[in-house]
C-alpha cells in the first residue's frame, strides 16, 4: 500500500479507533543461564490428567531429547518403566487412556508445509474480513504420560521440537515461547476463549440493534473476564541458546479491551496454586529493575502476551518504548520484552511479554505484604476490599473541597497522594500526547498500603500512580501529525471524557495547580520530561534498537493475521512515531511558555570531568553523562535541584557559571537561573 493511501486509512478510521482502549513492561538483554538451577527444577514440572485417576507415584515419562530447536528430522524416544504403557498427543491437548499408544519412536519432521490447523478457526473477530494462511511455521509438541492398565496416570511430560528453522536466522535473541492447550479450550462453540462463539449469538439475538454497534463493542466469549474464562496451559520459555528457561503450568485467559477484537489476541498468563506453583520464579524480563531498586524482579504472579493494544496494527512498539524511556522514575512502569509465540506448534506471532500489575506485582517489588494492597483502577477496586474505595473518595474530596492554595491543606494533600509522583504522571501523558488517559478518565490507575507502617519508603498510605496502556498516542490516528497540540491546556482546561466517573482524578490535578509548590513541581517535570527522559539522542537511541528487533518480527506477525496494510505499512507507520517524538521535542517548550509565562527560558548545560568517578541527578532524574555534555532548557523562574551521583569516585564540589548555587560544596544544592547556566560535577 502506497504511504498517501495508509495515511488516508489512518485518518478515515481515527474517529472509529480511537475510542477504544486496550487496557492491557525494564527492557533488556535475553536472559543467560545463570538460573540453571531454577531451570533444572522447572523442566520437570508437569500438568497432571483432568480426572481423578492421577496417581503420583507411577513414573515419569523419559524424552530421549530436549525442547529446542534442531536442524534435521529427529528420532524421539520415550520411556518409563516396566508394567506401564506411555500415551501421547502431538496436538497439545492433555493425553488420556484414549491416546495414542507409544510404540517405538516418534519421528520429529519439518513442519513447515504442513496444514496451520488453528488457522481454520476464523470466527474469531467480529471484523470477519481476513482469510489467515493455510500454512505456517510449526514445530512438534508432544505431551506424554505413563498409564496402567486401570486407567491410573502420571505425570504429563510436554516437550516442543522445531526442526528445520533457522532460530537465529529467523528470530535473533528474542525468546520464544510455546504454549500448549486443548485447543476446544480457545476455539469451542460454548467454552472456548478466544472465538465469538455461543456468548456472540445469544448476545445478538437479544437485540437486533446489536449487529449495528461498533466491533470493539460486540459481546463475545473472547470479550468474558472472570475467572470462569481462564483455561489451563503448559508454558514453555526456549531462550536464544535454544535451551529452555522455564517451563509451568499456568492459566490463560484472553487480555485487553477493543483489542480483544483482533485475530491476534492478547493472553494474561498466571501461575496458581491449581495448576502446581503459586509463581513463576524466572526472570522473565531480562535487567527488569526491581522498584525498589534492590535488584531484578526474579518472580512473577502473572504476565502477559501483548498485541500491542490501539497500536497492534499500526507500529506495535508504542507502549514498550513510550514506558521504557520513564522506566528510571518512581512512577510504576510495565516493562517488557519481545517473544516470538507458538500455540500447540503453530506459529502465533510477535508479542511483547509485559508485566502485569496485581498487588502480588506490588509485593515481589516491594517486599510489602500482597493482603495490604489497594489498587484503585479507573475507579473501581482493583485490588483490595470493596469499602477501601473510601481511601480514594477521602483523598478525592479533601483535595477538590479545599483550596489547595493554603499551605496546610497542601501539607495535608500531600500526605495522602505522592506530588511528585502524580506531577511526573501528569506530564508524561501529557508530552505523549494520551488521548485515552487519566485527562479523558480512562486508563489511569494508583495504589498504596491501606495500613501504613512505614516498614518501606512506599508503606507510608500515600496513593501512588501506574502507567498502563499508552497506544493511544504520539499520533497514532492523525499520521504523527498532531506533535504541535498543547496537551496541557487540554490536561488543565478540561476535554472530551470516554469515562463517567463520578471522582475523576484529573479533578485533582486541576485543583493542585492553585499551589505554587505543586505548579513549580509540575512545569520542573514537563521540563524534565523533555529534557531529560525524551531528550532527542536517548529517544532517537531506543527507537533504532526497538525497530531494529521489533521491525522483521512484526511482518511476519502482519503475514499472518494482517491486516495487509499493517504488514506493506509498518515501515511507514514507524516513522509516523517517529515524526511525532522528533517534533514534540522541537515544540514542547512552547507549550510550556504559553500556558505558565513563567520567565526567560534558557540553557542549562551539566557536565562531569569524568563519569567514571560520577555524575548529577537533575531534580528527581539521573543524567546520563557516560558519551555527552547534558543540554536541556529551563526557566529562570524555577530553582534547580542539583544532586550529586558518586560513581567510582568522592564528590568535591560543583563549578558553575550563569547561575548561583546554595551551597557549592554540598552534594545536594539548589540552582538559581540567571541566564545560560553550565555547571561542571567535580569527583576525585
Amino acid at each position: 500500500m502506497e504511504h498517501k493511501k495508509i495515511l488516508a486509512f489512518l485518518l478515515a478510521f481515527s474517529m472509529i479507533v480511537g475510542m477504544a482502549g486496550c487496557s492491557d513492561s525494564k527492557t533488556g538483554k535475553n536472559a543467560d543461564n545463570n538460573n540453571s538451577a531454577v531451570q533444572s527444577e522447572d523442566k520437570e514440572k508437569s500438568v497432571k490428567a483432568a480426572d481423578d485417576k492421577y496417581d503420583e507415584n507411577l513414573p515419569k515419562v523419559d524424552f530421549s531429547l530436549e525442547s529446542g530447536f534442531y536442524d534435521t528430522e529427529q528420532q524421539l524416544e520415550l520411556s518409563a518403566g516396566e508394567g506401564v504403557t506411555i500415551r501421547f498427543t502431538t496436538d497439545g491437548s492433555v493425553p488420556t487412556a484414549d491416546s495414542e499408544e507409544y510404540t517405538g519412536a516418534v519421528t520429529l519432521t519439518d513442519r513447515k508445509g504442513d496444514f496451520a490447523s488453528l488457522a481454520e478457526f476464523t470466527d474469531i473477530s467480529v471484523n470477519g474480513d481476513y482469510s489467515p494462511p493455510m500454512t505456517v511455521l510449526k514445530g512438534n509438541v508432544i505431551r506424554a504420560a505413563a498409564f496402567t492398565e486401570d486407567g491410573r496416570h502420571g505425570d504429563v511430560i510436554s516437550h516442543t521440537f522445531f526442526v528445520g528453522i533457522d532460530r537465529k536466522a529467523k528470530y535473533g535473541d528474542v525468546p520464544v515461547v510455546s504454549i500448549m492447550v486443548d485447543r476446544d479450550d480457545l476455539f469451542d462453540y460454548e467454552r472456548g476463549i478466544y472465538t465469538l462463539g455461543k456468548v456472540h449469538d445469544d448476545w445478538l439475538a437479544e437485540d437486533k440493534s446489536h449487529a449495528s454497534y461498533d466491533p470493539w463493542k460486540h459481546e463475545a466469549n473472547f470479550t468474558q473476564r472472570s475467572k470462569e474464562w481462564e483455561r489451563p496451559v503448559y508454558f514453555e520459555y526456549i531462550t536464544s541458546d535454544g535451551s529452555t528457561a522455564f517451563s509451568q503450568d499456568l492459566g490463560i485467559r484472553i487480555m485487553g479491551a477493543a483489542s480483544r477484537n483482533e485475530y491476534q489476541k492478547s493472553f494474561r498468563l498466571t501461575a496458581r496454586k491449581d495448576y502446581g506453583e503459586k509463581n513463576v520464579k524466572f526472570e522473565l524480563i531480562p535487567d527488569n529493575s526491581r522498584s525498589d531498586g534492590s535488584g531484578n524482579v526474579e518472580k512473577y504472579k502473572s504476565f502477559v502476551l501483548r498485541n500491542g493494544g490501539n497500536d497492534c496494527n499500526f507500529a506495535k512498539i508504542r507502549d514498550p518504548l513510550l514506558q521504557s524511556m520513564v522506566a528510571d522514575k518512581d512512577i510504576e512502569t510495565l516493562q517488557s520484552t519481545p517473544v516470538v509465540a507458538f500455540i500447540d506448534g503453530e506459529y502465533w506471532g510477535m508479542y511483547s511479554l509485559t508485566e502485569d500489575y496485581s498487588d502480588n506485582y506490588l509485593a515481589n517489588n516491594y517486599d510489602i505484604d500482597s493482603k495490604n494492597v489497594v489498587m484503585v483502577k479507573v475507579g473501581e477496586i482493583d485490588e483490595g476490599e470493596e469499602e477501601d474505595i473510601k481511601l480514594y473518595s477521602d483523598m478525592y474530596e479533601f483535595i477538590t473541597g479545599n483550596d489547595m492554595s493554603d499551605s496546610d491543606n497542601y501539607a495535608k494533600a500531600s500526605e495522602m497522594l505522592d506530588m511528585q509522583i502524580f506531577a511526573d504522571y501528569m506530564a508524561f501523558n501529557i508530552y505523549i500526547a494520551n488521548e485515552d488517559s487519566i485527562v479523558q478518565g480512562n486508563n489511569w490507575c494508583m495504589w498504596r498500603v491501606r495500613d501504613a507502617d512505614n516498614a518501606t519508603p512506599v508503606s507510608d498510605g500515600k496513593w501512588r500512580m501506574m502507567i498502563y496502556d499508552t497506544d493511544y498516542s504520539c499520533g497514532i490516528y492523525t499520521g504523527g501529525q498532531n506533535y504541535n497540540d498543547n496537551f496541557i491546556k487540554k490536561a488543565i482546561n478540561g476535554t472530551e471524557t470516554y469515562k463517567d466517573l463520578e471522582q475523576p482524578p484529573v479533578d485533582m490535578f486541576r485543583a493542585l495547580l492553585a499551589n505554587e509548590d505543586f505548579k513549580q513541581t509540575f512545569i520542573l517535570s514537563l521540563c524534565d520530561m523533555r529534557n531529560i527522559s525524551f531528550e532527542k539522542s536517548k529517544a532517537d537511541a531506543a527507537f533504532d534498537e526497538m525497530i531494529d528487533v521489533y521491525g522483521p518480527l512484526a511482518k511476519d506477525t502482519y503475514a499472518r493475521f494482517g491486516p495487509s496494510y499493517a504488514k506493506d505499512g509498518f515501515d511507514f507507520n514507524a516513522q509516523l512515531l517517529k515524526q511525532f517524538l522528533d517534533g514534540r521535542y522541537d515544540v514542547f517548550m512552547s507549550h510550556i511558555t504559553d500556558q505558565f509565562k513563567p520567565g526567560e527560558k534558557v540553557t542549562v548545560t551539566i557536565k562531569t570531568e569524568d563519569s567514571t568517578k560520577g555524575g548529577a541527578v537533575m531534580n528527581t532524574t539521573a543524567l546520563d553523562l557516560s558519551e555527552k555534555d547534558f543540554s536541556g532548557e529551563y526557566y529562570t523562574a524555577y530553582p534547580l535541584t542539583l544532586t550529586a551521583d558518586p560513581k567510582a569516585g568522592e564528590f568535591v564540589k560543583w563549578e558553575a557559571t550563569g547561575c548561583t548555587l546554595s551551597d557549592p560544596n554540598s552534594p545536594v544544592t539548589t540552582v538559581t537561573l540567571e541566564g545560560d547556566c553550565e555547571i561542571t560535577a567535580v569527583y576525585k
